[in-house]
């Protein structure tokens, strides 16, 4: 059996535990549909003012999409720390399997754990702005959002590689919500998400801004807005931005893990 098979095997086991968490899985889901569903849909009826050329409704979604994404692959996080203390980590790492190959399966199964995630988001907004908004969805719109899966997977790497690097330095699992939750206040407070660019620039200094609007987030919460749900053709510059944020993030993280289970495989422990 070759490396990349190994990889895959490995990484389809650690994918396939993101669908035994049902119940988590039902309530994140439950939430971001209130908060989509409820807010979204009632606001956008009290609040006529358009946001970049969008109703109250269509700018919130992908904020929504977005964070769901960032939500699932930093799930990524949570079952890997389990995986440590509970001897899977260790037990992989006796196989003939190299400690790249490891990393990347956990990596890869973070991000496609983000994409199902977001995309079931995704797709139950199409279906609300189509039957329960004031307006559709052009066509272009969902080919535009097929088009951006392999751009938001990358992302979702990213977020998954800061993830693993989390759980391997937390002794306890409480711990790691602590790191997971200041990045999460962190990286989506900082962001275009549910505010635009420019009521951020009016009321924060300006270096918090500029952070804001190249915030891998915010990048692909305006890139799903503009083409997703507008209909606009992709800006290459976003999508280059986007690549540009999300796979240093990817590149960090897997490095980081990587160590911690190279320390492991010699010394036994992280």
């Amino acid at each position: 059996m070759s490396q990349f098979s190994r990889l895959v095997r490995i990484a389809r086991t650690d994918f396939s535990y993101f669908f035994r968490t049902k119940w988590l899985m039902a309530v994140l889901i439950s939430l971001s549909l209130s908060d989509m569903l409820v807010v979204g849909l009632v606001y956008g009826r009290l609040i006529p003012t358009k946001f970049a050329g969008l109703s109250y409704f269509q700018f919130l979604v992908p904020g929504i999409v977005v964070v769901g994404l960032f939500s699932a692959a930093t799930d990524t996080g949570r079952r890997i720390w389990l995986a440590l203390r509970e001897g899977v980590v260790q037990y992989y790492l006796t196989l003939p399997v190299r400690t790249g190959g490891l990393v990347g399966a956990y990596i890869i199964s973070g991000g496609l754990g983000g994409i199902v995630y977001s995309g079931a988001l995704l797709a139950i907004a199409y279906f609300a702005l189509s039957f329960l908004g004031t307006s559709t969805i052009p066509i272009q719109g969902i080919v535009y959002a097929l088009a951006l899966i392999p751009f938001l997977f990358v992302l979702a790497t990213g977020i998954a590689g800061l993830a693993a690097f989390f759980a391997s330095v937390s002794r306890r699992g409480e711990i790691y919500w602590v790191y997971a939750q200041a990045l999460q206040v962190s990286m989506v407070t900082i962001s275009t998400v549910f505010y635009p660019a420019q009521t951020i620039a009016q009321y924060l200094p300006a270096p918090v801004a500029t952070i804001a609007e190249y915030n891998p987030l915010s990048l692909a919460a305006g890139v799903l807005r503009n083409s997703a749900f507008a209909g606009n053709p992709l800006d290459t510059s976003v999508l280059t931005n986007l690549l540009a944020t999300s796979l240093p993030l990817a590149i960090l993280g897997a490095l980081a893990y990587w160590t911690i289970l190279r320390n492991i495989r010699l010394k036994g422990k992280p």
